[in-house]
């Protein structure tokens, strides 16, 4: 397979990963970003997860390097009466005559801690599209929130590849703040990635590590550390060309504490540690015409923060299993339907609560229609429009809309 088409293959089934994978790091560095001090400014509900995955859910793949990500793939949908969803990844990258490339990289998205922006442009030294050593950054008219990323990317000829990343965020921070606030501890990001094509089958995989960061905010007179680790394993296995079935598991554990100014040893105002987990399990037919797909996500969060359950009592406690089963059938030239239905149970207990003062407890069974009507917009490059009308049929009430737009450059 030429390196083309495998940049094109690849970068289809890379741009639709669900929303908590792209969090934790299957498309690349996520680096740490001081607004995430803040926490979320929204909250969960029993409906929350199965929300997002009904709005980004398509068939599991591996993780792509991230030069081979040419292309824009957006979903939006309505999560609530107040809340609209956004998950959006954009990358162009450019390659001429001469060793050098020059890209721009856009993700509008959200994590655990919120939703975010970041655009990146880059530029650098590339080698017969084998391997690619660039700069990236994050420019920002405020010259404090600028970040930094040396990246290295190195494909080989059995399809294997690895990437690795260097991130410095906010990195002329304590000399261009018109404010007091100092990071006593600079941001600093390790990342890698790889994957690997063995017979029959394919393994993938990500670490990103957001090393401990301290940053004395003057205003606040607090002290504030954080630091972050991620990451992730990816199997797929072939079975006679009929069939595939993947296995995926990503977790992530992060710590974040508050002292008071000007003694920080006095002691410690709050701390806040989290940890989740997600399993996605995928049997896929490939000879079938119109079943498609059955699978299974299992999501684990524990958040233990001492501003609103003490103790080893979870501020935010979530337990959830999903299953859904998927079709496919033509409707007519250019139109696809490829209704899934989801299934499953969750046990949640909520005291972290930015909209109420009432705490969440809940638990129960849940299942979500998603009647999915893609339009193909171009054959050849794969392009396309989907429209997910959804409907929640626990309580057989709207779902809310959803749109995917997938274009590949």
């Amino acid at each position: 397979m030429n390196y083309r088409k495998y940049c094109w293959l690849t970068t289809f089934f890379c741009l639709i990963t669900p929303m908590a994978q792209a969090a934790l790091g299957w498309q690349g560095p996520e680096p740490f970003r001081l607004e995430r001090l803040e926490g979320r400014s929204f909250d969960y509900n029993r409906e929350s997860f199965l929300q997002r995955l009904s709005f980004t859910e398509q068939p599991l793949q591996g993780a792509t390097p991230l030069w081979q990500q040419n292309g824009w793939y957006g979903t939006g949908g309505s999560n609530r009466g107040k809340e609209f969803y956004i998950h959006s990844q954009l990358q162009q990258k450019l390659t001429f005559e001469a060793p050098v490339f020059v890209g721009i990289r856009h993700k509008r998205s959200e994590d655990l801690d919120g939703a975010y922006d970041r655009t990146l442009f880059g530029a650098g030294y590339q080698s017969s599209q084998h391997w690619d050593l660039g700069l990236w950054g994050e420019v920002n008219s405020a010259k404090e929130d600028m970040d930094l990323q040396l990246e290295a990317n190195r494909y080989f000829a059995d399809g294997s590849w690895f990437s690795g990343a260097l991130v410095f965020a906010d990195v002329f921070y304590n000399n261009k703040t018109y404010s007091d606030n100092r990071y006593q501890r600079s941001p600093l990001t390790l990342y890698a990635a790889g994957g690997k094509d063995f017979s029959g089958h394919k393994l993938s995989t990500f670490i990103n590590l957001n090393l401990k960061t301290r940053f004395a905010n003057h205003e606040l007179q607090q002290l504030f550390t954080d630091e972050q680790y991620s990451a992730g394993i990816h199997w797929q296995l072939n079975v006679r060309q009929k069939a595939r079935f993947i296995i995926e598991g990503q977790g992530l554990y992060g710590r974040r504490s508050a002292e008071e100014l000007p003694q920080p040893d006095a002691g410690q105002d709050w701390q806040l540690q989290r940890r989740f987990q997600q399993l996605n399990m995928e049997w896929q037919w490939l000879s079938s015409p119109q079943l498609q797909a059955v699978g299974m996500q299992l999501n684990r969060l524990d958040e233990k923060d001492s501003r609103f359950a003490d103790g080893d009592r979870a501020a935010e406690y979530r337990r959830e299993a999903f299953g859904y089963l998927r079709a496919e059938r033509p409707l007519a030239e250019g139109w696809l339907w490829r209704p899934t239905i989801y299934a499953g149970y969750a046990h949640i207990r909520s005291e972290f609560r930015q909209q109420s003062d009432e705490p969440l407890k809940d638990h129960g069974w849940l299942s979500k229609l998603s009647p999915n009507v893609i339009w193909s917009l171009s054959s050849q490059s794969g392009a396309y429009v989907l429209i997910n009308p959804t409907v929640k049929l626990h309580n057989l009430q709207f779902g809310g809309g959803n749109i995917q737009v997938f274009i590949p450059f």
